[in-house]
């Protein structure tokens, strides 16, 4: 690590690290070392082209809570009754040997099964979450997937794309059409909005949002796409049924990479704008100009985002979007070279 430092100063040095947060940007970061206990100010990587010097709010601001003077940092054992918000301070010793035995119990009592592990990412970071997993092999505990966060956004992709994963989104700022799509990176990952406004700034691309209301990447998007909760799998059902419609469909990619466009086709031809509409609440006229735009660029980069599959159709809602790309084939694309012009191409980013 200390070769690792570089000096900015008489005391303080710069250190570099990865943001803990369970956010899909996994963004790199130059940290401040005042001390061996303090920190100061939190920045984007210089060195990294995804971040750029950039960060969040809320991460470039992590001093502030790791240096809070209202921060736990010592446990605490309830002595009142529930709710009654008494606590009593403990040593970790103590409090490791509360943990320990209480597993033990329940263990002894209904097997080692009755002990669940529950748990996700948050800011534990995946070294520190999946360390979790050594105890519960060891334990023979219970199991489970994971995450009742993601699994219906990954099942959905999944099935629309045949695994989970992704193209680089540094391509966004080369794209000529992004469409972000249940995310609101403005207050969230302002290094997606970095990359995007920066295509918009130097190609001239356009930024298409879909969301539920009406939040910060919608108000800067040049088309923003409001939907009622739930229903994104309707508005994806009609912009392809378009882009059957209009010729936009790459037939040589559909015949050559998906599974089933001919079935596609024929599920989508009731599934219009006018059908869509009445489910979504969009109107007609958002639908087609969304679809066309879609069909007409074909450079185009589809940020999808968990938020629109937390419903009970929302791995259909996923699969549904997740489909539209193989439509028009922007998989099959390469990412432009960086252009100070706003011409339009004919050749697409990978969705």
């Amino acid at each position: 690590m200390n070769q690792a430092l570089r000096d900015v100063g008489a005391t303080v040095r710069i250190a570099p690290s990865a943001c803990p947060h369970d956010c899909p940007s996994t963004c790199a970061l130059d940290v401040e070392i005042i001390d061996r206990h303090t920190i100061g100010r939190i920045r984007g990587a210089e060195g990294n082209d995804y971040t750029s010097g950039v960060i969040c709010a809320k991460v470039a601001r992590y001093a502030e809570r790791v240096h809070h003077k209202d921060r736990l940092l010592t446990p605490l054992r309830r002595k009142g009754s529930k709710g009654s918000g008494e606590f009593a301070p403990v040593s970790w010793d103590d409090a490791l040997d509360i943990t320990a035995e209480a597993l033990l119990r329940a263990e002894a009592r209904h097997g080692a099964q009755a002990v669940w592990p529950y748990y996700y990412a948050g800011t534990m970071g995946l070294v520190m979450r999946d360390g979790i997993h050594r105890l519960r092999h060891a334990k023979k505990y219970s199991g489970f997937h994971s995450t009742i966060c993601v699994n219906p956004a990954y099942s959905g992709f999944a099935a629309g794309v045949g695994k989970i994963a992704g193209p680089d989104p540094r391509e966004m700022a080369k794209s000529d059409l992004i469409v972000i799509w249940g995310t609101n990176p403005v207050s969230t990952q302002v290094n997606v909005m970095t990359h995007a406004t920066r295509a918009r700034k130097e190609r001239g691309a356009k930024i298409a949002a879909v969301d539920v209301y009406m939040n910060g990447t919608m108000a800067q998007a040049d088309l923003p796409v409001l939907v009622r909760p739930g229903t994104d799998g309707a508005l994806a059902c009609a912009v392809m049924h378009c882009l059957f419609r209009d010729g936009y469909a790459d037939h040589d990619y559909l015949a050559r990479y998906t599974d089933a466009p001919r079935e596609l086709e024929e599920h989508l031809r009731g599934r219009g704008p006018a059908w869509a509409s009445r489910i979504t609440g969009c109107p007609v006229e958002t639908i087609e100009a969304f679809a066309r735009l879609v069909g007409e660029t074909k450079r185009a980069y589809f940020r999808l985002g968990y938020g629109f599959s937390r419903s009970r159709n929302g791995a259909a809602n996923m699969h549904a979007a997740s489909c539209i790309a193989a439509v028009t084939g922007a998989w099959l694309q390469k990412a432009a070279a960086p252009s100070t012009t706003t011409t339009r191409s004919s050749t697409s980013t990978r969705a």
